[in-house]
């Protein structure tokens, strides 16, 4: 059944930040669940005791059995009684690359939520379907060329899913380091309109989003997720990653009110700030809300004097009408005159329902100004390292138009599920149903992923597919992950988080010279996700531990 979760639901009031003192570092993991802490929030603190965890549980392991080898199996069961996760199903297959050779194998067939890992299947796809040099393109159009007034009726401006029409510096996470003004691309789109004659519009500046089916959601989304930038809605004209920055501050003194700001547009939502500024070394708490649809953002909740700045990204409510006022601004910045209203134009599904062709090829008309994006490779290591949800569900839909002529979840799907079969991947070992891992519908079995690994480390594309994936102790999501332990470069995987849910799934690199494939899932237990990641972490270096000792693995 078809659910995207829009209209009536409510988005229920979601805390940013839970503990006092000083304030997070930016997210490095988009999470795919909100309603607890993400991995992404890990303090140095933890990171710290994680690794100092490792190094004690590795020893304990090397001690208990001194005088015969301790099996890979025992070694993960031995991590997994020391905590809850044990009460949770675990998934895990470790393959060797050259051959095939299955190592090991737990409930390798067992269908899990895959969270992020999902990420790994329509990154792929893309590289395989449309190529690593595939670009994106946005255009600036009008029935004719501007008149001998520069006069033109209606302007156009179109866009085919380019997820980076920002001030992202690439390939990195959303906020960069500011190199330029949020809107930057749509003014030099301004700067070639006008250098094309444009200098009236006298219909109205079309923002056409109709690239996509407008579903702006996709099946098995929660509620809560909708208000936050990592459950940003789904649109071809998409703009500084369809959020915003918010920032609270604690105000001079306790009782002040905190300071709340959006950017890169402070007005864009009506901001209701009843924030307070509380005694030093209290508890940190603040809430979000805001209903699907409103143009109301509820901030509330209580910071302490001396913490620093609480940050998080909430959704931008509409993209594509956001777009075209900006370039109207834009070009009347420039002196063109727009006569009429911007009107956003979509493509619903009763339309695709109901019409012959959705997706009819656009009449002819002149191009006034055009914006290609970097290669596709670019685009999917951003996805990839930085586990980005709106980025990779714009991918999922740009696959269903290019390669079934038809820009809906659905067509991106079967897509997917055609890349599946040939990848080798049976029909039972995989249920998706996104592109992210954001829906709790999707379900993965960890063969499937090694299936999927396996296939892609054949292919010519591997070496971008590899250069995509978080680099233990290095950078993405795994940058603070793994370091000071045997595994910090030796592991580039990628990363999978939501409640009650962690995998890591990706390519080991052997002291040897030889390269493992391996899928960590684990599902159902009532650990945080910086516990349930630690888990998973220390069965990874498990992995490598046990396969290291050996100049050649049998």
């Amino acid at each position: 059944m078809d659910s995207c979760r829009r209209g009536a639901l409510w988005a229920p009031a979601q805390e940013i930040e839970q503990t006092g003192g000083q304030s997070p570092p930016l997210p490095f993991e988009t999470p795919t669940l909100r309603s607890v802490p993400s991995v992404a929030s890990l303090s140095r603190r933890v990171l710290i005791a994680f690794v100092l965890t490792v190094a004690l549980s590795s020893l304990a392991v090397a001690t208990e059995a001194p005088k015969k080898r301790v099996t890979l199996a025992q070694r993960i069961e031995a991590i997994l009684r020391r905590t809850e996760a044990r009460r949770g199903l675990w998934g895990i297959e470790v393959v060797r690359l050259s051959d095939g050779k299955v190592f090991f194998s737990r409930n390798a067939d067992r269908l899990f939520l895959p969270a992020s890992n999902m990420k790994l299947f329509t990154t792929a796809a893309a590289m395989e379907k449309l190529g690593v040099d595939f670009v994106f393109r946005t255009t600036v159009e009008a029935e004719t060329a501007p008149d001998s007034s520069g006069r033109v009726a209606d302007l156009f401006l179109i866009g085919r899913g380019d997820a980076n029409l920002g001030n992202r510096v690439l390939p990195g996470q959303f906020p960069s380091a500011p190199q330029e003004p949020a809107d930057a691309v749509l003014q030099r789109l301004a700067d070639q309109a006008v250098a094309h004659g444009l200098h009236e519009v006298t219909g109205n500046l079309v923002a056409d989003d109709s690239y996509f089916l407008f579903e702006p959601y996709s099946h098995g989304w929660d509620a809560e997720d909708l208000q936050w930038g990592y459950g940003a809605p789904v649109t071809a004209l998409a703009f500084n990653d369809n959020a915003l920055l918010l920032r609270v501050r604690p105000g001079a003194a306790a009782g002040a009110t905190a300071e709340v700001r959006l950017e890169p547009f402070p007005d864009y939502y009506q901001l209701n700030n009843r924030v307070e500024t509380s005694a030093a070394g209290t508890r940190k708490r603040i809430f979000v809300e805001r209903a699907p649809g409103s143009r109301q953002l509820d901030v509330w909740g209580e910071i302490p004097v001396d913490a620093g700045e609480a940050q998080d990204s909430v959704s931008i409510d509409n993209p594509p009408q956001l777009m075209g006022e900006l370039l109207r601004h834009a070009l009347e910045a420039r002196g063109v005159r727009v006569r009429g209203r911007v009107e956003v134009r979509h493509v619903t599904r009763i339309e695709a329902a109901t019409t012959p062709d959705s997706f009819p090829k656009p009449s002819p008309r002149v191009v006034l100004a055009e914006h290609v994006s970097g290669p596709l490779a670019q685009e999917i290591k951003t996805i990839n390292k930085f586990s980005q949800n709106l980025h990779v569900e714009m991918l999922l839909r740009t696959l269903g138009r290019e390669v079934k002529n038809g820009g809906s979840l659905s067509a991106g799907l079967d897509v997917l599920k055609e890349f599946a079969a040939q990848v080798g991947i049976d029909p039972a070992e995989a249920n998706f149903a996104d592109g992210s891992g954001l829906s709790r519908h999707a379900l993965v079995a960890p063969r499937a992923v090694i299936k999927l690994l396996k296939y892609m480390a054949a292919s010519p594309r591997f070496g971008a597919y590899l250069d995509s994936l978080p680099v233990a102790g290095g950078d993405g999501t795994l940058a603070e992950r793994f370091r000071g332990s045997p595994g910090r470069g030796r592991i580039r995987a990628k990363t999978g988080t939501m409640e009650h849910v962690n995998a890591l799934a990706g390519y080991l690199e052997l002291p040897s010279g030889e390269r493992l494939a391996f899928s960590i899932m684990g599902n159902g237990y009532l650990l945080e996700p910086a516990e349930g990641a630690a888990v998973v972490d220390r069965i990874a270096l498990a992995i490598l531990q046990h396969f290291s000792g050996r100049r050649k693995t049998r």
